[in-house]
């Protein structure tokens, strides 16, 4: 089966509820999962490595290998979230699905980005506008992928899955930080 990656893109995009169930059944190996996980967190890394401005990065992350680790760590666990929140909503789902799904909103996201560095080298406002446009966007693809990754038959439960998740994740870091000492910054 080959596929047509330009126009899975543009579908992507422009109507995600028909390019969701496309790239939920593209048949996968783990490995070629696993592969592409890497190659997301690589991209990932070496971009914010090479655009994030100094002021902004921590000192473990001042390089990209560092960022691309926590890209994948946070993609994979993202995954492993929605499967087991999905689950919980009566989603089918799987870990595998998942993260091919969050691969590839992963993808898309990175292609926004890099257009978005060109758009406010030309006009920095009009690259707000559309950042700001491609975040809501972006979050309505996500619910429509998480949909289909699931087999919901409403969008409804995709956004419980994705808001429980959230809170979730917000409340484990927040544990987390709290047990390592990490303390609020003082403003």
């Amino acid at each position: 089966m080959s596929t047509n990656w330009p126009e899975l893109i543009r579908q992507s995009v422009l109507d995600p509820r028909r390019a969701a169930p496309i790239i939920v059944n593209i048949p996968l190996d783990r490995s070629a999962i696993f592969l592409g996980l890497a190659l997301v967190a690589c991209l990932n890394g070496i971009f914010y490595g090479l655009v994030l401005p100094m002021e902004f990065q921590v000192e473990a992350f001042a390089s990209p290998v560092p960022l691309a680790l926590a890209v994948g760590v946070i993609v994979w666990l993202s995954a492993a979230a929605l499967t087991v929140v999905g689950r919980l909503f009566g989603g089918e789902g799987t870990l595998e699905t998942l993260l091919r799904v969050g691969i590839w909103m992963q993808l898309i996201r990175l292609g926004v980005q890099v257009v978005l560095l060109f758009v406010e080298l030309l006009s920095p406002s009009l690259a707000w506008m559309l950042a700001m446009a491609a975040w809501v966007w972006g979050i309505y693809m996500t619910i429509t992928f998480t949909a289909a990754a699931h087999r919901f038959d409403t969008l409804l439960k995709a956004v419980g899955v994705l808001g429980v998740s959230f809170f979730g994740a917000v409340l484990a870091l927040s544990v987390l930080l709290a047990a390592l000492g990490v303390a609020p910054m003082e403003i």
